[in-house]
């Protein structure tokens, strides 16, 4: 029996025809492939310059901003797919998982991020899952579908300014090591030296990006 209008417009809204030939979790969550980060890149750029950029062929693609610029990705996936497939690298989308949100929106958030990663790798796209996670409650379902053994990415971008920021993002990165066992870690921002550390320990190579914006920023600085 096909769809009616109705119900096609309706799954249009929350991507179901994304789902088709992925495989999912018992709780319903998108599986992601494990894959090795690809060698040549050089640099990440944010979605939001992705249709302005002159050389993708050297470029990773990274979803590390404010929600609201990518949500137009989720609205229209298909219209960014070539875009996307022309980069050697794109790290998957992070729709935020904030503590302050409620369960609901957070595991919708988690949902969607598995979904365009695993999508964009079933369309032939070197994508990565990118971890995130929000108090400790969520260990036990922000890492469902992240398949274990391939690159992971995390973004260590304001988890660093204070201690329970700092202790959050060890604690997840703990958790995320213990369920996933990364082969490799790709760190958009500072690794920090407790983190450093535990890399080391766990014997996982890790490559790190600076934060795209303060590296503008101390460009702009030089330059006076």
């Amino acid at each position: 029996m096909g769809f009616s209008n109705e119900r096609m417009r309706t799954g249009q809204l929350v991507n179901w025809f994304l789902l088709d030939g992925l495989e999912l979790t018992p709780a319903g969550n998108p599986v992601t492939k494990a894959l090795p980060l690809p060698f040549g890149v050089d640099h990440l750029i944010g979605f939001n310059e992705l249709l302005t950029c002159r050389h993708p062929e050297n470029a990773g693609v990274h979803f590390f901003l404010d929600d609201y610029q990518f949500e137009r990705f989720w609205r229209q996936p298909q219209r960014y797919l070539d875009a996307l497939a022309k980069c050697p690298l794109v790290l998957g989308p992070d729709f935020s998982l904030y503590t302050d949100f409620p369960a609901p929106i957070q595991h919708w958030n988690h949902y969607r991020n598995q979904l365009l990663t695993a999508w964009l790798q079933h369309n032939g796209v070197c994508a990565i899952p990118a971890a995130s996670w929000s108090d400790e409650d969520s260990f036990h379902w922000c890492f469902d579908g992240i398949s274990k053994g391939g690159a992971v990415a995390v973004s260590t971008v304001g988890c660093l300014v204070h201690k329970d920021a700092s202790d959050g993002l060890m604690g997840g990165l703990k958790e995320l090591i213990r369920q996933t066992e990364p082969s490799e870690i790709l760190v958009y921002g500072k690794t920090s030296p407790a983190m450093a550390a535990l890399l080391r320990e766990h014997s996982i190579p890790w490559q790190a990006f600076p934060h795209n914006m303060a590296t503008r920023i101390r460009a702009r600085e030089e330059a006076q």
